[in-house]
This record gives structure tokens, C-alpha cells and sequence, in this order.
């Protein structure tokens, strides 16, 4: 057979490789999180004109239904900002907004009072993104969500066949490139040329069965 399986690998090496690859993910997540926080606060700050834009519940009506856990978040992260000595400020507050809260804002149920402004050109638009589909950006930030929670988990990523294996690094990396490209390019280029994941992808440990191939 062709085909090499990870398990034909030493798998302390594989352990090793897998804990640096997810370091290197995370640190681009991290990066399209940032690049997305800014985009999101940039143009609801645009739209309520007041900087503590995640307050105007009469304009985007985060809390108008299930309860009101956006609500309840923005009230937990102050406490926690006047617990660690800090003045609350909308900075402070918007940069410990969890990326699953910057999922809530891109939900079907403010399609028409968040998705509406961030697309609005007098609040900059998204001239990246000429789709404009809610559901299709959505998408694509959930499953770069996911791919944070698996990997802080500490989820492994290695699979038991290369070709998934290689197919699934490429779609999620693939999926890191597209929502970058969607918000900024210039960012998009910039967040590639500092990755790491692909370096670390080539240096990944061979199988004994591949070593014996060549």
C-alpha cells in the first residue's frame, strides 16, 4: 500500500509535532480573531456613534430574545476588569469580548441591526466581501471557532490516514485564509507571511512506512 498511516510513526515525535502545529494554528486564529474584533467594534462603533456600542441594546437589540446572555457577558467581563484593579473602558471591555461572542453577532436572529450595519458603506462596508452573506461568513468564523476550542482542548490533530489528515490542516487553514481575506487583504497577506503552519506542516515526522519508500 501506498498510503502511510500517522500510527507508523514514533509517536512521542508525533506528540511533539502535533502540540507545535496546534501552537502555530492558534497563534494565526488569534491573529483573524483580532483582525475580526476590530472590524466588528470599528463598525458598530460607526453606526450607535457611542465607542461602548455593545450597550445600545435599543438599536441592535442583542438581548430582545433567549434572555440576555450578551447582556449578561459585558456585565461579567466588567467585573472581571474592576476585579483585577482596572477602570472599566470600552477598550478594555471590547478586547475581552470572547471570540464566541463575536459569533453571537454575526447570528441570523441581528441580521438585520448588526449584519445591516457592518455591511452599511457609511460605516466602511465590507469591500472584501462582496457576497454580503450573513450565513456564509457565519459559517466560516464557526468553523474557525471550533477549530480554537479543539485546539486549546488540547484535541489532537493528527489523524489516523495522511490524506484526511493533510485535507483537513488544509481546509482549516484554507477557512483562517478566507475570513482574513474577507475583512482585509493587506492583514491577510501580513498574518501569512508570519505563520508558522506551514513550515511546521513540512517538517512533520515521517512514517517508518514512507521512510522505507524512499
Amino acid at each position: 500500500m501506498q498510503s502511510a498511516q500517522s500510527t507508523d510513526c514514533n509517536p512521542v515525535d508525533l506528540y511533539i509535532w502535533n502540540g507545535r502545529l496546534s501552537k502555530a494554528l492558534l497563534e494565526d486564529i488569534a491573529h483573524v480573531e483580532v483582525l475580526l474584533r476590530n472590524f466588528i467594534s470599528e463598525r458598530l462603533a460607526k453606526e450607535s456613534s457611542r465607542d461602548d456600542w455593545y450597550n445600545d441594546d435599543a438599536k441592535f437589540h442583542f438581548n430582545s430574545s433567549r434572555g440576555n446572555r450578551f447582556e449578561n457577558s459585558i456585565i461579567e467581563i466588567e467585573r472581571q476588569i474592576v476585579r483585577s484593579g482596572n477602570t472599566v473602558t470600552p477598550g478594555r471591555v471590547i478586547a475581552d469580548m470572547s471570540l464566541g461572542s463575536w459569533c453571537f453577532l454575526l447570528s441570523g436572529r441581528l441580521e438585520q441591526t448588526v449584519w445591516k450595519a457592518l455591511r452599511n458603506p457609511v460605516n466602511g462596508g465590507m469591500p472584501n466581501y462582496l457576497l454580503r452573506k450573513r450565513a456564509t461568513f457565519e459559517r466560516h468564523v464557526a468553523m474557525m471557532r471550533e477549530l480554537r476550542n479543539r485546539l486549546s482542548h488540547q484535541e489532537h490533530i493528527v489523524l489516523s490516514d495522511l490524506a484526511q489528515e493533510n485535507q483537513y490542516l488544509d481546509d482549516q487553514y484554507d477557512n483562517l485564509c478566507w475570513v482574513a481575506r474577507s475583512i482585509e487583504a493587506k492583514a491577510a497577506d501580513w498574518i501569512h507571511s508570519q505563520s508558522r503552519v506551514a513550515t511546521l506542516r513540512g517538517q512533520r515526522p515521517k512514517s517508518r512506512l514512507r521512510a522505507g519508500l524512499q
